[in-house]
């Protein structure tokens, strides 16, 4: 199965307009009563939905403090916000964009950092011992270090493999 992300558009399109005409029969059958509500849930979630664009713009806060609790914005405590947008009336006991928050929200990346560059220190360490053995094999060998450019004497390793 394919994931969503990979679906061609088209068959997008194909089931928003089978969808639509769905709803559109639907909708034939209500009473008004019913259409006038939904038109009402409709403007508030057009509101709520402008609302937590704005907020997101702006650079949503992620904790309220309010009547002593944390409380989602649109899960029916507390004023304003948006679906899935925490409310942003008052983001912390110092108020928003403490030190204390600016400090956490750097922490990753300077861990992060800090992984990369342990990382590059033991790497480079690994090349280091491995050249060290190599030149020290050379010098304890009983052969100078220039046979080992001599083409003759590769030949002649060949040949005593074989």
């Amino acid at each position: 199965m394919n994931p969503p992300s990979h679906r061609m558009p088209a068959a997008e399109d194909r089931l928003g307009t089978l969808l639509a005409a769905r709803l559109d029969e639907g909708l034939l059958s209500m009473g008004p009563d019913i259409s006038e509500r939904l038109r009402f849930a409709r403007e508030r979630a057009v509101a709520r939905a402008r609302q937590a664009r704005l907020q997101a713009a702006t650079g949503p806060v992620l904790t309220s403090w309010q009547a002593g609790g944390l409380s989602l914005a649109g899960s029916g405590a507390g004023a304003g916000g948006g679906w899935g947008v925490w409310s942003s009336r008052a983001a912390s006991p110092r108020g928003t964009g403490s030190w204390w928050t600016k400090l956490v929200s750097v922490l990753p990346l300077l861990v992060l950092a800090l992984g990369f560059l342990a990382i590059q220190d033991t790497l480079m360490e690994r090349q280091i011992q491995a050249a060290a053995e190599v030149d020290a094999a050379l010098l304890t060998d009983d052969l100078p270090p220039q046979a080992y450019s001599d083409p003759g004497f590769a030949e002649f390793l060949r040949r005593v493999e074989r």
